[in-house]
């Protein structure tokens, strides 16, 4: 009996985890190769341009469920402490826990830089933009937004960095929990 044909997103999803897992300098054609399933032909057959393509299907992969999981909870109505909270407990769901690494790291280092960076640029400003403008609703200053927008997804990367580096998890968790509480405190004039 012949394998089950996969989607062109169900291959996406096995690039994310291998990319995820090797690193995009690190995943090689063979390794990529193995954790889809596929024949490097199939492979070239789904993704022309090769690992340049692959890794766009895996951004567009982690890209989709961002858009449905994660921005959702900044976009919704209600109270914004707990929209912040549920923001960060998105990311951290995404991010399992801290037990997966940063995919801006993963993607903007290396060979990988030239062919992504720009869009993680652009991502990480709408994460900036989103998250001050729910801090604004909350009564901060705009520009104190914009910086605690960025301190917080900055504190949230290198947590994940150094989560990584001590093959612990907890520094995750604690800094998953103290981000919304830094976002939000009251402003000193």
């Amino acid at each position: 009996m012949p394998a089950p044909t996969l989607t062109r997103e169900e291959v996406a999803q096995r690039l994310l985890a291998e990319f995820r897992r090797s690193g995009y300098e690190g995943a090689s054609l063979a390794s990529l190769s193995a954790a889809t399933g596929l024949g490097k032909s199939s492979l070239y057959h789904y993704f022309p341009n090769g690992k340049v393509d692959m890794g766009q299907a895996a951004m567009e992969v982690a890209g989709a469920w961002l858009q449905e999981k994660v921005i959702p909870q900044l976009q919704a109505a209600g109270d914004p402490e707990k929209r912040i909270k549920r923001y960060f407990a998105a990311l951290s769901e995404f991010y399992a826990k801290g037990t997966l690494p940063c995919l801006t790291d993963l993607f903007t280092i290396g060979e990988a830089a030239g062919h992504f960076q720009q869009q993680f640029r652009q991502r990480i400003g709408q994460g900036i933009k989103l998250i001050a403008g729910v801090l604004e609703e909350a009564g901060i200053a705009p520009a104190e937004a914009a910086r605690r927008a960025e301190d917080g997804l900055v504190m949230l990367h290198g947590a994940l960095v150094v989560a990584r580096a001590q093959g612990n998890t907890a520094v995750f968790a604690r800094t998953i929990k103290a981000i919304p509480a830094m976002l939000l405190a009251p402003q000193e004039d």
